[in-house]
């Protein structure tokens, strides 16, 4: 994946190391189903107001709450009219129901570390 952050600057991303925990429990992940959470998790995150360059990212989900943190740092979601945090639970809820987690609906995070070559 090629991402420009800048006019100047272009990042070559070697890896993605995507995990996904459902109430603690970390569940296996094929490298399909990894890329593809982890380049989903990758668009909503620099559809956000975050640091660049994103070298790694978490969500947390729990219940209607979710957590964002980038370069380990929180992300706030714009809480006024509530569209950011329901548009990533419902992206994100929608695309892990059908994965073999311990339970789906419960608490989940999501954690996707980016590599780059030099």
């Amino acid at each position: 994946m090629r991402v420009s952050i800048s006019s100047t600057a272009v990042l070559e991303w070697v890896a993605m190391r995507t995990r996904i925990f459902s109430n603690g429990i970390e569940a296996p992940l094929s490298p399909f189903i990894g890329k593809f959470l982890g380049n989903v998790c990758f668009g909503v995150t620099s559809s956000l107001k975050t640091p660049l360059p994103i070298e790694t990212f978490k969500y947390e989900l729990e219940g209607e709450t979710v957590h964002i943190e980038v370069n380990h740092a929180r992300v706030p979601l714009n809480l006024s009219q509530g569209f950011s945090r329901i548009i990533v639970l419902d992206t994100l809820r929608g695309m892990i129901r059908h994965l073999k987690l311990a339970d789906p609906n419960g608490a989940i995070r999501i954690e996707v570390e980016m590599e780059t070559q030099s």
